[in-house]
């Protein structure tokens, strides 16, 4: 059986790290005097402004929504079983202080931190960590990325008051990283009890360094500094109560008035920049901070029940004739790198398919001869025997970088004879992948684990997987042998072996890796972030 226990050093993550970490900053009330480091000791007191670059989702539930933003509201006020440690992926303990794993990984049992309460005064106990996992399963389709962390779940037993087992029905080695995740957020009995709109809606207790004080959908939350905090992530730098008072957060999807608004100094924080604003943020003085996201690179993904990709071949042109670099260089202005795998740089999973994603139009067009469009029109859009064109029409909302990137894509794909036919809509949200009206679109996923491949290309998650209802046995299989080990050597293999095959048979397309930009105003100290770029706001001082 293989435990793990021991503990880690408070370190401070670099303001650069390559791993992908950092973020935040902000500007509060009062300003500290500087200490002999020559840096401002840390003030209580004060409000810190964050301006978040989106729109406000609307769910700070952590068992239910995926997005960052309420990912990153949740980090705030409800703490995990286990940390990760931003520059080596090395699993931590938290609110877990041991675990043991058993050799088929099958049974994980976890030993609770003493002295943990929730913000209402309630105790972590074993019997509220079986709740959580319990409930996690329990909302089903709500919990899409939390429950496929679940799979084979038999149960959570209570051995004791502090100690807790989980069983699977079969090998489940990505379960370990997963409680590291903000989907598998603590949350107190009282929350666990309410219905799934109203912990939606904000009513969320959590053991984390703050609450929420009040929220108004679509304008502003603001959290609350607990005073009593005193069990900080491994990885933090504050160990107890948070320094400013309050967190004022407000949703700004307009990215030119986000960055105006942190340059300005009418913001403390801005979070997440657009890369088109980069380099006005670098002019204005303030500290623009870059984090590479542990994630599936940006991609295109053929929607496997449209008809028009049920042609390998096509699916395969596809990548050959996306011009990568020119993408990163003309839309992003060189802010993002090309991909270079499935998986980003930064993803403890990732494997260097530099080689499998050249832009080679003359192979692509070699390999659409040889399918029913083999006919290169006077407009040069290749048809079919019954003269229909090879048309692959995408439906997205907003417009900006998104529309931009897909105007060049058209351009390349034109070159070879693709119609790729661009149809901006004002709402998806009525679909699923699954029945989507067009035939292809962009998807990825933010997780520091190879397993975040079988969420989003193995065929067992209805809500989430590209392949459910198209299962290839081969990458069901590698995806399964990422299940039965925790030894890194045999995982990133079996990592490998997947992205291969997603490649080689036309699954996806992908296109860069995804950076993270945030803003701080000058004169805040103790910036950070965990390894998906989410910020520490209790770190920050003046």
């Amino acid at each position: 059986m293989r435990t793990t226990s021991r503990p880690h050093p408070i370190r401070r993550i670099a303001a650069v790290a390559a791993a992908a970490a950092l973020l935040l900053t902000g500007c509060g009330a009062a300003q500290g005097q500087p200490g002999a480091s020559g840096e401002p000791e840390a003030v209580q007191g004060g409000t810190l402004r964050v301006g978040f670059g989106g729109a406000d989702v609307a769910n700070y539930d952590p068992h239910q929504r995926p997005q960052l933003f309420p990912r990153t509201v949740t980090r705030q006020i409800a703490d995990t079983l286990t940390e990760q440690d931003p520059e080596t992926g090395e699993i931590l303990p938290w609110l877990a202080e041991s675990w043991e794993i058993s050799d088929d990984t099958t049974e994980f049992t976890f030993h609770l931190r003493e002295g943990v309460t929730f913000s209402d005064g309630t105790p972590l106990d074993a019997e509220a960590v079986a709740a959580n996992f319990d409930r996690i399963v329990e909302i089903g389709p709500l919990a899409f990325i939390a429950g496929s962390y679940f799979r084979g779940y038999v149960g959570a037993e209570v051995l004791d008051e502090r100690t807790v087992r989980v069983e699977f029905d079969a090998p489940n080695a990505q379960f370990l990283q997963a409680t590291a995740t903000q989907s598998l957020a603590i949350l107190a009995q009282a929350t666990l009890e309410l219905d799934p709109e109203r912990v939606a809606a904000g009513e969320v207790i959590g053991s984390g360094p703050f609450t929420i004080e009040s929220y108004e959908p679509e304008q502003r939350l603001v959290l609350a500094a607990r005073e009593d905090y005193a069990w900080p992530s491994p990885i933090a730098e504050n160990q107890g109560r948070a320094h400013y008072d309050t967190v004022e957060i407000s949703f700004l999807p307009d990215a030119t008035t986000l960055a105006g608004s942190v340059q300005s100094g009418q913001l403390d924080f801005a979070y997440i920049l657009d890369a088109s604003t980069t380099s006005t943020i670098e002019a204005s003085g303030a500290t623009l901070l870059r984090t590479p996201m542990p994630a599936i690179s940006i991609p295109l993904v053929p929607l496997l029940h449209r008809e028009v990709f049920q042609d390998e071949d096509l699916r395969r042109a596809l990548s050959l004739a996306t011009d990568r670099q020119a993408i990163v260089d003309t839309v992003f202005q060189g802010a993002y790198v090309p991909a270079t795998g499935v998986l980003t740089t930064t993803n403890p999973g990732y494997v260097d398919l530099s080689e499998e994603l050249q832009h080679d139009p003359e192979a692509a067009a070699a390999l659409l001869d040889g399918t029913a469009w083999s006919t290169v029109g006077d407009d040069g859009i290749r048809t079919d025997d019954a003269g229909e064109p090879l048309a692959i029409t995408i439906q997205y909302t907003g417009g900006g970088t998104t529309e931009t990137l897909l105007q060049l894509v058209q351009q390349q794909w034109r070159q070879v004879g693709i119609d790729l036919r661009l149809e901006p809509v004002a709402d998806l949200s009525e679909f699923t992948i699954h029945d989507y009206p067009f035939d292809i679109t962009t998807w990825s996923q933010t997780r520091a684990d190879p397993d975040v491949l079988r969420i989003v290309y193995s065929s067992f998650y209805e809500n989430q997987s590209f392949l459910f209802g198209h299962a290839d046995a081969e990458v069901d299989e590698a995806l399964g042998r990422l299940q039965t080990t925790v030894d890194p050597a045999e995982r990133l293999e079996a990592s490998e072996t997947v992205q291969r095959l997603l490649l080689e048979r036309g699954y996806t397309v992908p296109l860069y890796d995804l950076v993270q930009f945030s803003a701080a105003a000058p004169g805040i100290q103790g910036a950070h972030a965990d390894i998906e770029g989410k910020p520490f706001f209790a770190d920050l001082h003046g």
